[in-house]
């Protein structure tokens, strides 16, 4: 008996170990600024971390407008439309989308236009499943985003401002609390899932990201993640980027099972 627990034992560890370097890595930041107006905006980026070798590793990216709601008035002022958002990866690093999916919980508005040559379906979808909408989204490269420097990567969507996020109250039981300038919208939350691959050791968490800066020159910012709000300002003319610098703010994060506050 005592032989078999010895073989058991260490088995047992092994696999403990296993699951726990497989373990999901969980950080959630807040990125805020204004629009011209000014026209306060923020997101909210979760970012999922889970290593699947030694230098690779898979991330979802969860979004969510957090702008509040602008209500229907006079002179019309538009709900901020979230069309991308902006990371770092290390250099040498190689980053490959997936995966782009409208969550359980949101609502799909359109006027029936096409994206990508393909009609979304005219009217309001609240979404009781998550839905599949890879083609939507595309990584960029190299994106540029005004005083906040130039990032490695981000995630936008295909085609303008269609497909993007406004805050989920901006539309309720599929009722519009105010005006969107925006042919197709999703009120709610989209994930994305990316690989990366040639990652340095030092890279193996969710809160790496928070600690990569964007490449700047004179008198730019440099920060860690920025965003590209559209159909902002009266009549929607407006559009800006904000950004999170790289300067010590408050951030959670925490592991499956397990819910820790920290200031990065």
């Amino acid at each position: 008996m005592r032989l078999r627990h010895s073989l058991i034992l260490p088995a047992l560890l092994s696999s403990l170990l296993a699951a726990a370097a497989a373990r999901a890595d969980v950080v959630t930041t807040t990125v805020s600024g204004d629009c011209p107006g000014p026209q306060p905006t923020s997101f909210q980026l979760t970012i999922d971390f889970t290593s699947t070798g030694p230098s690779t590793a898979t991330v979802r990216f969860t979004v969510e407008n957090t702008s509040g709601v602008y209500p229907f008035q006079s002179p019309t002022l538009g709900n901020p439309v979230l069309t991308g958002f902006f990371f770092n990866v290390p250099g040498g690093a190689s980053a490959t989308y997936t995966d782009g999916r409208l969550l359980a919980g949101s609502s799909l508005v359109s006027n029936g236009a096409s994206i990508n040559g393909i009609p979304t379906p005219p009217g309001c979808t609240q979404l009781l499943t998550d839905l599949p909408e890879t083609s939507w989204y595309v990584l960029v490269a190299g994106q540029a985003t005004g005083q906040y420097g130039i990032f490695t990567s981000g995630l936008s969507t295909a085609e303008g401002i269609k497909a993007g996020l406004v805050d989920p109250d901006v539309v309720v039981a599929c009722v519009p609390q105010g005006d969107v300038f925006s042919p197709v919208y999703v009120a709610g939350r989209v994930r994305f899932t990316i690989n990366l691959s040639g990652l340095p050791a030092t890279f193996n968490s969710a809160a790496a990201f928070l600690t990569l800066c964007s490449t700047v020159h004179g008198t730019q910012n440099p920060s860690s993640i920025a965003g590209h709000m559209q159909g902002t300002g009266q009549n929607g003319a407006n559009s800006c980027f904000i950004a999170r610098d790289c300067l010590p703010t408050p951030t959670r994060w925490g592991t499956w099972g397990t819910l820790k506050a920290i200031y990065r």
